[in-house]
């Protein structure tokens, strides 16, 4: 099976159809020749394609200058996207982390918050950490406000009195651009606790930022699988054979959708998928929300008694993206004891997964075939590092093709 599967129900054009075949192509040859609008903001590709093994070192050997100050917490301070991107990729892999507890906690303190919350979080952090065991990142992908650094240099005066000058000092990283850095040049970090990337990267499609791979990389996630996964999903996604290109098809159905039915819905059936959905629903909202579009995630079957009379019954106002996992990087069964002393026959098939394709099999039906909506199904072989890539490849691609298709600059919001 391919790692990445579509399907559609209720609407699926065919792209064998000379004219959308040369609509996808001059979009995909527009991109490869630097002729589309916004062309200079595809850094974000470039990073990811050209990531090296020696740049994947250079995170391994910033992460083990943590773990080798016997670190259990880090603070980051950051903004609300870099810690979405995190979140997406770790609830990923690790959505039911049997090792939560013996891995190095993250607390972020986000710029974009209110300034009370940053004061309330940091007063909640200081009677809950030990500070002898606590490093802090620095990381943005674009400059932090005024405010946050003039918070930022209050933190640090208050770590470095109570704590120690230099103890704070090697203690702390800088992950971000050129331009944080010279931001935060008030704080003396020794070079070999930075990753500086050129101010090239696009913050809103930055989930191959150094940061990123680095605080996936500190949870146990192969950031290598993850960025081989992105590379082969970009070969299948920029292909101008439009037939196969799934995520140039997705776009085109979405753009189609789009015009009468502003309202689409980003529904799957597993936990692993929801932090990965809502960071393309970000994606799509900041792009369209001034068009009166919205895009709205939900998870079946635990929002199914709120939503499901309004999924039903508003059928013809929205357009539905369902996602689902083929099967689980772990699996469990259901005992034969358990089955009995419930009352409930031995089914021949007592594993999770087994009850989870039901599941997916009824949400399917009753989207496409009772409330009859126009719905793209997306099948992933698994929740590994090599699908994880293929996912955001997919959802980056498609996003910056529907743009396109609306003419518009995926880039510009």
């Amino acid at each position: 099976m391919s790692k990445l599967l579509l399907k559609a129900y209720n609407y699926y054009p065919d792209f064998s159809n000379e004219n959308i075949a040369k609509i996808g192509t001059e979009i995909i040859d527009g991109i490869k020749f630097k002729t589309v609008d916004g062309f200079e903001n595809f850094g974000f590709h470039e990073l990811a394609l050209n990531f090296s093994n020696q740049n994947i070192e250079e995170i391994k050997k910033l992460a083990k200058n943590i773990v080798s100050t016997k670190t259990t917490d880090i603070i980051i301070f950051t903004d609300l996207r870099t810690e979405q991107n995190y979140r997406s990729g770790y609830e990923f892999v690790y959505s039911n982390d049997l090792l939560l507890e013996n891995k190095i906690r993250f607390h972020f303190i986000l710029s974009d918050s209110p300034q009370y919350v940053w004061f309330q979080r940091f007063e909640s952090l200081k009677m809950h950490l030990n500070w002898e065991t606590t490093s802090f990142i620095f990381a943005k992908l674009h400059t932090f406000n005024t405010e946050f650094i003039e918070y930022i240099k209050i933190i640090l005066n208050y770590l470095q009195q109570h704590h120690g000058y230099w103890r704070t000092l090697n203690k702390s990283y800088l992950i971000g651009k050129e331009n944080v850095e010279l931001q935060l040049d008030f704080i003396e970090i020794s070079e070999n606790n930075k990753l500086i990337s050129p101010n090239i990267l696009e913050p809103r499609y930055a989930f191959f930022a150094e940061i990123n791979l680095l605080l996936l990389f500190l949870k146990g996630v192969d950031i290598a699988k993850v960025l081989q996964g992105y590379v082969s999903g970009s070969n299948d996604f920029t292909s101008n054979l439009i037939g196969l290109n799934q995520a140039l098809q997705y776009a085109y159905i979405c753009s189609i959708l789009a015009n009468d039915k502003k309202r689409s819905l980003l529904i799957s059936s597993d936990p692993a998928i929801n932090s990965v959905l809502t960071l393309y629903s970000k994606l799509k909202n900041e792009q369209y929300i001034n068009k009166n579009r919205l895009c709205a995630t939900m998870q079946f079957p635990e929002h199914i008694y709120t939503y499901a009379p309004y999924t039903i019954a508003m059928s013809n106002i929205y357009y539905a993206t369902f996602v689902q996992l083929n099967s689980q990087r772990h699996d469990y069964r259901i005992t034969p004891e358990l089955s009995i002393n419930d009352g409930v026959g031995k089914f021949k098939q007592n594993r999770l997964s087994e009850f989870n394709h039901r599941n997916n099999d009824g949400i399917v039906t009753t989207l496409s075939s009772v409330a009859n909506v126009p719905l793209a199904h997306i099948i992933l072989e698994q929740n590994g590092e090599i699908e994880l890539g293929i996912l955001v490849a997919f959802f980056y691609w498609s996003n910056i093709f529907e743009a396109y298709l609306n003419k518009i600059n995926p880039f510009e919001i």
